[in-house]
């Protein structure tokens, strides 16, 4: 049993005394002085049991109300209560990677200043770098320090400064705030997307489940989706589970071999437009040769064809008489200057892609997943630098030697309707968005199709119905 000393029996004899006088609702406020009436009591009482020679100096004291006893009872409940005072204190204020809101964010940590961070082998900026991981960069914490944090995050394992990382809840709510892509997974069989926040609102199509969409917007109840450019509604957030994009880290190895191959496709790029400068040099050449030659051709057949009158014209004679035949300086300049938008749209600016092989509906669908990757460009028709969903399908059919409107409703009317059941590579398939047909994809077998989807996702393959089709027709024959 704990025995305490004379002195921690003053002790707590004389803080009895001093709260028993001043009454029983006596309360310590915060920043209370003791006035130097209460303090020498006190002192009184820690002397006389100090300095006694008695067996029970407290009882003595007390005239018999209290013993030694008891006090020394009272120190010992107060020392078992104690640890488990501060166990309730650490578990009720939790570890600063809880996350009881974001649950994504257990026991992880994003990085919130500007640029990319640094992630060392040691805790210290003297030590060796392994790798980077930037804003919104997402870690596992394995051990938080007074200043530095222990993490990994992709391939890299390190530590990462303190003041750098917002960890749990506090991770999530900056990743919300901060642009994070977010991503809805649908978590049950069908999937309705509504036009408004409500059930009464119009479905305007059906989500399959496990196929996955960029989150617009979100809220308690309804979470706003966009399943293609054209179409955006609200889903009930119950039915779908939303995940932060947030990136991860880069080694230094993994940095290095990306460098690498961005400098090759720099130097490829480089060395393609000085070979197109060369060969569009030669041509200019060659054409100016041409030209000179039908030049000289014609002053020849000029001097010895005779005029009808029997006398030999000459070229200055011709000149005079048809001067409409000979361009002005301006119009000149305009033909050999290719315009803006005529620079654009040649395809010598576009990135070399496989020419189609074959002609069947199976070639057409080979030569159009080529493109995944690509950008997505409300309006545009290229393959390489940006299309949308029916300038992709009007391009990639150009290819096979079929003219197609640039109008997803428009190319619904071409070709054959076949259904559902009896898609074949090749084929295009029609979405609507609640107030007609909106979307075109290019079906490619095994239940997947091809399509330009938004400016986020750009060219990309999907699952046939990941958005309901309502129609579907066969344009190139298999």
């Amino acid at each position: 049993m704990y025995k305490p000393t004379k002195r921690v029996l003053a002790l707590g004899l004389a803080t009895g005394m001093i709260l028993a006088g001043a009454g029983t609702n006596f309360s310590v406020q915060a920043k209370q002085i003791y006035d130097s009436s209460s303090v020498g009591i006190s002192n009184k009482v820690i002397n006389y049991i100090a300095q006694s020679s008695a067996e029970d100096p407290v009882s003595e004291l007390t005239a018999g109300a209290v013993n030694k006893d008891d006090v020394a009872a009272a120190y010992t409940k107060k020392e078992e209560a104690a640890p488990e005072a501060t166990a309730s204190d650490a578990e009720s204020k939790g570890s600063p990677t809880d996350a009881k809101v974001y649950k994504q964010f257990q026991d992880r940590a994003v990085v919130t200043t500007e640029g990319k961070v640094n992630i060392r082998t040691e805790a210290s900026t003297d030590s060796e770098v392994v790798g980077a991981i930037q804003q919104g960069g997402i870690c596992l914490v394995k051990e938080i320090g007074d200043e530095w944090t222990k993490i990994a995050s992709g391939t890299c394992e390190g530590y990462i400064k303190n003041e750098y990382l917002a960890y749990g809840d506090d991770a999530g709510e900056w990743s919300d705030n901060n642009g994070i892509t977010r991503i809805a997974t649908v978590n049950t069989t069908t999937l309705k997307v509504r036009e408004e926040k409500n059930e009464d609102s119009d479905c305007v199509t059906l989500l399959p489940e496990g196929e996955e969409y960029y989150v617009y917007s979100t809220g308690s109840e309804w979470i706003e989706v966009s399943v293609d450019d054209d179409l955006r509604g609200f889903v009930k957030s119950e039915y779908v589970e939303v995940k932060y994009e947030n990136p991860r880290a880069v080694s230094v190895e993994e940095q290095a071999e990306a460098d690498r191959k961005a400098k090759e496709e720099a130097d490829a790029a480089w060395l393609k437009y000085l070979a197109e400068q060369e060969e569009l040099a030669k041509q200019q050449q060659q054409q100016a040769a041409d030209g000179t030659q039908v030049a000289d051709n014609s002053q020849t057949q000029d001097q010895a064809q005779p005029a009808q009158d029997g006398t030999i014209t000459s070229n200055n004679d011709t000149a005079a008489a048809e001067p409409a035949a000979t361009p002005a300086a301006d119009d000149q300049t305009q033909a050999e200057t290719p315009t803006e938008e005529a620079t654009t749209a040649a395809p010598a600016t576009e990135a070399a892609t496989a020419a189609p092989a074959g002609q069947s509906g199976t070639d057409l669908a080979n030569y159009a997943l080529q493109f995944v990757g690509n950008p997505y460009v409300w309006g545009g028709t290229s393959l390489t630098n940006g299309a949308d969903c029916s300038g992709f399908v009007l391009s990639v059919y150009a290819q096979f030697g079929y003219s197609l409107p640039h109008s997803a409703a428009a190319q619904s009317n071409y070709g054959t309707e076949v259904s559902l059941s009896a898609l074949e590579p090749g084929d295009l398939l029609f979405y609507s968005n609640g107030g007609g047909i909106g979307h075109v994809t290019i079906y490619i077998g095994g239940g997947m199709v091809v399509h330009a989807s938004n400016s986020r996702d750009g060219i990309k393959t999907s699952v046939y119905n990941y958005r309901t089709p309502v129609k579907a027709v066969r344009i190139l024959g298999q």
